[in-house]
């Protein structure tokens, strides 16, 4: 089944990082750009989930579906997502559906790593 334009009733912003040097120091800069502000549908894992994927030693703690485009398609895990005030780690490559693969993407989202936030 298809994904509801009604079901994407969050907004969220992918970033992707912009790596410059500093001209003073010479040390590396990673500062972040928007990629595009988009509609999502964005879930919170259960518990159960959680814990499983901490088992695994991942930290996903939500997923992000979005419409499948020119510009989700070039989605991937060096991005990071802004929701709700709050920055997360794309956790490995966006998931295709699994029927036309062209429809939509899951996105899975980690927290953690300071270097995500901003």
């Amino acid at each position: 089944m298809g994904q509801k334009a009604s079901d994407l009733r969050h907004r969220i912003t992918i970033q992707k990082p912009i790596q410059t040097q500093d001209p003073k120091t010479g040390k590396l800069i990673i500062t972040w750009s928007n990629l595009a502000t988009i509609w999502a549908e964005v879930t919170d894992l259960s518990t159960r989930d959680v814990i499983a994927a901490k088992a695994a030693n991942s930290a996903i703690q939500a997923r992000a579906k979005v419409r499948f485009s020119s510009t989700t398609k070039q989605i991937d895990s060096t991005m990071r997502v802004l929701f709700d005030g709050y920055y997360y780690k794309i956790d490995g490559k966006p998931m295709r559906d699994p029927d036309s693969r062209r429809e939509y993407l899951t996105i899975n989202l980690s927290t953690g790593d300071k270097a995500w936030n901003g």
